[in-house]
């Protein structure tokens, strides 16, 4: 089981895309332990991601929650992975030191040269130059951790220069997202394919290069190949085992739906309301007309488990920019796995088939 703790709606910047609706609401120890108890009813090691809000503005409960999970491992024997989404304004030595001794990996969101566009203090202030000393020393500490950034459609000729500067940087697990709540044109989409391309070279250029590094989107949609039926079927038993936790208790099986509390199913001091959630997961399955004879409907990752509510039940809701996003993407995530695979790319065919590739990797960085 994977639980995404919400540890908090206050944050110390105001991302102008962030999904949570920002606010005084925190997590209390007995939820935050509850929320523990649940996880460890269930078999199998739990993955815990303290997330936010900011959830280092809550750093007390996160050292009160990894205490709590030694304490009940001692007595079950259930184990815990730790996981940390942070914008990194409150970043330091210490709790770096605190992560490296019980093996917390972090995820640092940070959107390169749009930093300043879209991620500003709540008095409108840049947050750049505030943030430019955190990155060497977070790979100072996790040079596995994972570099964030989220793409607007005000920047999105910036796409491919913020996955370079990460890259420059030192992050080799990268993750680069969209922005879908706000409104995309023709012309950024234009503009975004583009920007593809020139990731699809860096790409090429660094798997050629021998670098080792993960760059979603181009990986994920390189995966939906290779797993071909299996991706779907496999997405929806990864998000049945995914769940988020609210301030205040509440399950949900997505982050995005803690702002809306008719999408709960469940809370960790009763369960699983497991009705709740077998419908919630069926209306998710349910295809659109305009997806049923889409080419790639088992390889986009929205045409399956999109949903929201409307005040009265819960429909199925892919966006234009969705499904234009997974059109645009995929053949040219597939043109880039063409090109390796015909040159028979060693680290390229050594990362995409053969399933022992993240254990072997990360034993032959540490002997370097």
């Amino acid at each position: 089981m994977h639980l995404t703790l919400h540890l908090t709606n206050r944050c110390n910047l105001a991302c102008k895309y962030c999904f949570v609706e920002l606010g005084p609401a925190r997590m209390s120890k007995e939820v935050a332990f509850a929320a523990v108890d649940f996880a460890a009813s269930h078999k199998g090691t739990t993955g815990l991601l303290f997330y936010g809000g900011e959830p280092l503005l809550e750093r007390q409960l996160i050292f009160d929650t990894v205490e709590y999970t030694k304490t009940l491992k001692a007595k079950t024997g259930h184990s815990f992975i730790y996981k940390m989404t942070t914008n990194g304004m409150l970043l330091d030595e210490d709790f770096l030191k605190f992560a490296q001794e019980i093996n917390l990996t972090i995820g640092f969101s940070h959107d390169g040269p749009a930093q300043d566009d879209c991620r500003l203090t709540p008095d409108g202030k840049p947050s750049y130059d505030i943030l430019k000393e955190k990155i060497p020393l977070l790979l100072k500490y996790q040079p596995y951790a994972i570099g964030m950034s989220v793409l607007d459609p005000s920047v999105a000729h910036k796409s491919s220069s913020i996955v370079e500067f990460l890259f420059e940087k030192g992050f080799r697990y990268i993750t680069h997202n969209l922005n879908y709540s706000d409104e995309w044109a023709p012309k950024h989409l234009e503009i975004l394919e583009q920007e593809y391309k020139k990731m699809a070279d860096m790409y090429l250029k660094w798997t050629r290069a021998e670098i080792k590094f993960y760059l979603s989107p181009i990986d994920i949609k390189i995966v939906s190949h290779l797993k071909g039926d299996r991706y779907i079927p496999d997405r929806r038993r990864m998000a049945r085992n995914q769940l988020s936790v609210a301030p205040d208790g509440k399950l949900y099986s997505s982050s995005r739906f803690i702002s809306t509390p008719d999408l709960a199913i469940g809370d960790v001091f009763t369960g699983i309301d497991t009705k709740r959630q077998d419908y919630i997961s069926k209306k998710g399955e349910e295809l659109l007309e305009s997806c049923k004879n889409c080419i790639i409907v088992d390889r986009c990752n929205y045409s399956h488990g999109s949903i929201a509510w409307n005040g009265a039940d819960i429909f199925t809701d892919i966006s234009a920019i969705k499904c234009a996003h997974e059109r645009l993407l995929t053949p040219i995530a597939d043109g880039v796995a063409e090109k390796l695979f015909k040159e028979k790319n060693a680290l390229f065919i050594h990362k995409h088939y053969n399933d022992m590739y993240p254990v072997m990797s990360l034993v032959e960085d540490r002997a370097i």
